[in-house]
């Protein structure tokens, strides 16, 4: 499975369409957004460079309501179009596997001409072939002639030899990138077909309109002069040229064109002239066709659930109108159907937060991550898994997953307030440029705070989560924190501030007398009134303490 790499899941959150200042890498951690088993495995049938990274960028960026909104139309157009992405989905899987890929595609239009760079051999593919053509009439001419040939003939059966044995030269020792050029740009024939099968397809799309997301792609992509589908019928001529060294019925005479003329640099020199024509154009028929990709995986997610919701979008009247984050009976995208428990979540508004208590195992960490995964399904256009979900626009920043580091000298107690530090260097961030106004007038933080600084004793735990909270909530960012801290849980400067929820275990015998530990996974209102740290020591056998 393709997995973005940190510098790529970086680049992705903070091109031009989306300016996070936050950590992408460590919300892809903690949210499970890519690995096995990740919301992007679950997401995506994108099988191309382009679609693969398009759908990334989405699905780590900040959530938006004017992005988002125009990826979710484009894709709920092609929800019920099922036979219309298999096809697309196989057309895109067979490229994959080809060695035209359109990354190595793309690394070849955009880079300089061979034959300016050899132009010596660009020369002489252009007089090899007139004075191997005539020395063949001159052999010819021989051996029409009745007599005193001899000495002829063997001077021009040897000059035959000679630009063949030149030209069997140049092509083993000097051509290789050539052949690697041909590689890239059209390998086979089939791996240009695949891309014009895709490009017709797009064209088959909906016209809906330069301002739609599809209306844009099918424009880009069939422009009568620049567009896809017209340079690649051009292509598909060039990569039939390339290719006939490589059929049983064509080889000799390939042979033949070859050892008398370099045929491979004529087919370049045609490519070539391919290559100054298009190269302006050809990143955004990929970039189009990322963008398709993306779109297919997001309606797919949209044709299999059903039961899920199109997020509705909350735009403030103003920098100081409340901002909240409400889920109506919202779960886990990750879990299967029959597993996932769902409960009803309100985030915001500013100047408050969600506490969420509860025991060990109770659920408390799994309910930060459905609204996390839940936030970003919204953010990258598809639907999401509620009843029903409602959000400004969103820039999301997160410390659940922390973990110390030896090779670096950073106990787990720092690495929580490196962890946490990010999260605040982001509030302030959005909060600058707000202040500065422009388009990030209507972002909003959200925070998602997994039993935050438990490397430290409790009573310098509560002043510690304090002031890191106030430095949030100073900056207008809402957000929700765990905890089985019961004395965390009882702060007073905490319970100011927080909406507190909790949840709980059941503990029954069986029928030998032991306990037994089961979880609802219901949220319910107020503190966590148990813990189960002791029970769980009697529940994996280590007996229960004295």
């Amino acid at each position: 499975m393709w997995e973005p790499k940190t510098e790529e899941i970086q680049a992705a959150a903070r091109s031009t369409e989306n300016e996070a200042a936050g950590d992408p890498v460590a919300v892809a951690d903690d949210l499970d957004v890519f690995g096995r088993g990740s919301l992007f495995q679950l997401v995506s049938m994108a099988s191309l460079g382009p679609g693969l990274r398009r759908l990334a960028s989405w699905l780590i960026g900040p959530a938006c309501r004017q992005s988002a909104t125009r990826r979710h139309q484009a894709a709920t157009v092609l929800a019920p179009m099922r036979q219309w992405r298999i096809d697309f989905y196989c057309d895109a899987r067979r490229s994959a596997t080809g060695t035209a890929d359109p990354d190595h595609f793309l690394r070849w239009i955009t880079s300089p001409s061979w034959l300016n760079r050899h132009k010596a051999l660009s020369l002489w593919s252009t007089v090899s072939p007139i004075v191997f053509i005539g020395l063949i009439v001159a052999l010819v001419v021989c051996i029409g002639m009745p007599q005193n040939t001899e000495a002829a003939f063997i001077w021009v059966v040897g000059a035959i030899a000679a630009v063949c044995g030149i030209n069997l030269a140049i092509s083993t020792f000097m051509l290789g990138e050539v052949h690697d050029i041909f590689a890239s740009a059209v390998s086979g024939r089939g791996d240009v077909d695949g891309y014009q099968h895709m490009f017709e397809l797009a064209l088959t799309l909906p016209d809906t309109g330069d301002d739609d997301l599809l209306g844009h792609i099918r424009n880009v992509l069939s422009d009568p002069v620049t567009g896809a589908t017209v340079a690649m019928k051009s292509l598909r001529r060039i990569a039939w040229a390339a290719s006939i060294k490589q059929s049983g019925g064509w080889f000799l005479v390939y042979l033949v064109l070859q050892m008398g003329g370099l045929w491979d640099l004529h087919v370049l020199r045609r490519l070539e002239r391919w290559q100054a024509e298009h190269a302006s154009q050809a990143a955004r028929w990929f970039d189009s066709l990322g963008d398709l990709e993306a779109v297919a995986s997001l309606a797919a997610m949209i044709d299999e659930n059903p039961t899920w919701t199109t997020p509705e979008w909350v735009r403030p009247d103003s920098v100081t109108s409340p901002r909240t984050v409400s889920a109506l009976q919202i779960g886990h995208p990750l879990l299967k159907d029959g597993a996932r428990v769902c409960n009803d979540v309100a985030i915001g508004p500013q100047g408050t937060l969600l506490l969420v208590t509860g025991s060990n195992m109770s659920g408390k960490s799994t309910l930060l991550r459905s609204v996390g995964l839940n936030v970003l399904l919204a953010g990258a256009g598809g639907p999401v898994c509620a009843k029903a979900f409602s959000l400004p626009d969103i820039e999301l920043a997160t410390s659940i997953r922390v973990r110390d580091n030896l090779d670096e000298g950073v106990s787990f107690y720092m690495a929580e307030l490196k962890s946490l530090a990010r999260v605040v260097r982001h509030a302030e961030a959005i909060d600058a440029r707000r202040t500065a106004g422009g388009s990030a007038m209507n972002t909003t933080l959200l925070y998602l705070l997994d039993e935050i600084l438990q490397g430290t004793n409790s009573r310098e735990r509560q002043i510690a989560v304090a002031h890191v909270l106030r430095h949030l909530i100073d900056r207008g960012a809402i957000g929700a924190i765990s905890t089985h801290d019961l004395e965390l849980a009882d702060d007073p400067q905490l319970q100011s501030i927080a909406h507190t929820v909790h949840f709980r275990e059941t503990i029954t015998r069986d029928a030998e007398g032991r306990d037994q530990m089961t979880f609802d996974y219901q949220m319910r209102q107020g503190v966590s009134p148990t813990t189960n740290a002791l029970r769980l020591l009697e529940v994996v056998g280590l007996g229960k303490p004295k």
